[in-house]
């Protein structure tokens, strides 16, 4: 699952359907990946408790509060959970994503 950024998460992270999408890949094993403002979904979820993440730098206080721990990195992966902070981090969040889907070495630290 990818949940991209900008202003979509903060409305969307209210969506009951939403969450339960995201909780849902998430318990089936699932790959969830995030970028920028997404990691706003992720916090509403319960999916960064106990995780490494990095987000957009103004969303950086709601996922410490939902349990996460802030890396300030373009691109962190912790177990199934890949995380990115804005459009200047596609480089890395991309090459990240691939690696993950095709089972090629990883980039991010996990």
């Amino acid at each position: 699952m990818l949940v991209l950024g900008g202003r979509a998460p903060e409305y969307l992270r209210n969506n009951a359907r939403v969450i339960e999408i995201v909780r849902e890949f998430d318990r089936q094993g699932k790959w969830v990946f995030a970028i920028c403002h997404g990691v706003q979904i992720l916090a509403a979820a319960g999916l960064a408790r106990g995780k490494r993440v990095t987000c957009y730098e103004h969303v950086r206080l709601e996922a410490e509060q939902a349990g996460g721990t802030f890396v300030d990195e373009q691109t962190v992966r912790d177990g199934r959970i890949v995380t990115a902070q804005t459009w200047q981090s596609h480089p890395s969040f991309y090459r990240e994503i691939f690696a993950q889907l095709t089972g090629k070495t990883s980039a991010a630290r996990s």
